[in-house]
């Protein structure tokens, strides 16, 4: 049977040249922070991946969920690297294409449709690996992750961005709430989870780094853009939708403030040998 979908269209989310989606991103993001992320990162996320990986114009990085390519394509031009992005999304895809395209950075970045668990890519393809807020949609993380180990070459970095939540037996409501707000199901980590499941793929776990206060301020922008332009989205994507996204925001508000929701950089090496 197949499995009654749940949240907005994944793929009208990606449309970011629609009215609604327009007016909504000119409220959520500061000037020169708007690349297309469907996510809570800033630039200065994306500054930082480039400097604290060393990405330039000799390393070949993957970056497993791209989604519309706005942050893989800001990373490569200013790291100068040869960027590949994985998306299983067709619309994704063509916004992707279409915004190198417009970079004049064919040459160095390319997208891919395709499923980050089987990616087309001859083993140790790659320098480093990233990903930015999309590891929740993925419900067999030791399955990623090793897929992402075959594609580094030994000594190679993985590095991604993902949202870590710590629900109690008593959270099964916000839990619920959150399911219904979000465009696709999802399968949630706590730090300590994201750990052993590196181990277990066979990475050696190098750093972490939490974001607390810039992700808040972004989380609450977006609550608040979607409440201010709520008519206009319903008009897209429907009232009912709408209304559980806005809640979702809420949500995930109450769980940072009561410290069991935070935003984590993790990164882990692909050891020699």
């Amino acid at each position: 049977m197949e499995r009654e979908r749940v949240g907005v269209d994944y793929s009208e989310i990606h449309r970011i040249d629609s009215p609604a989606n327009r007016a909504l991103r000119k409220d959520v993001w500061l000037p020169g922070n708007d690349l297309g992320q469907q996510s809570f990162a800033t630039v200065r996320y994306f500054d930082h991946m480039v400097e604290r990986l060393g990405m330039d114009e000799n390393t070949r990085v993957l970056d497993v969920g791209s989604g519309t390519g706005g942050p893989a394509i800001y990373m490569a031009s200013k790291s100068g690297c040869h960027m590949t992005g994985v998306e299983v999304n067709e619309v994704g895809i063509e916004v992707a294409h279409r915004l190198v395209k417009n970079a004049g950075l064919e040459d160095r970045v390319t997208f891919v449709q395709a499923d980050g668990m089987s990616m087309p890519f001859e083993d140790e393809s790659f320098d480093v690996a990233i990903s930015m807020n999309v590891m929740n949609v993925f419900e067999d993380k030791v399955a990623l992750f090793r897929e992402v180990r075959r594609l580094l070459r030994p000594g190679g970095t993985w590095a991604f961005l993902s949202g870590t939540f710590d629900f109690d037996e008593g959270d099964d409501d916000i839990r619920e709430r959150m399911a219904r707000g979000y465009a696709i199901p999802q399968f949630t980590d706590t730090l300590a989870s994201y750990k052993a499941k590196l181990i277990e793929a066979g990475f050696v776990i190098d750093e972490v780094l939490e974001y607390i206060s810039d992700f808040r301020v972004q989380m609450e922008r977006w609550r608040t853009g979607w409440i201010t332009h709520r008519d206009a989205i319903a008009e897209e994507q429907g009232a009912e939708q709408t209304d559980h996204h806005i809640d979702y925001f809420t949500c995930y508000l109450e769980m940072i403030d009561a410290g069991k929701a935070s935003n984590h950089l993790v990164i882990s090496t692909r050891p020699f040998g």
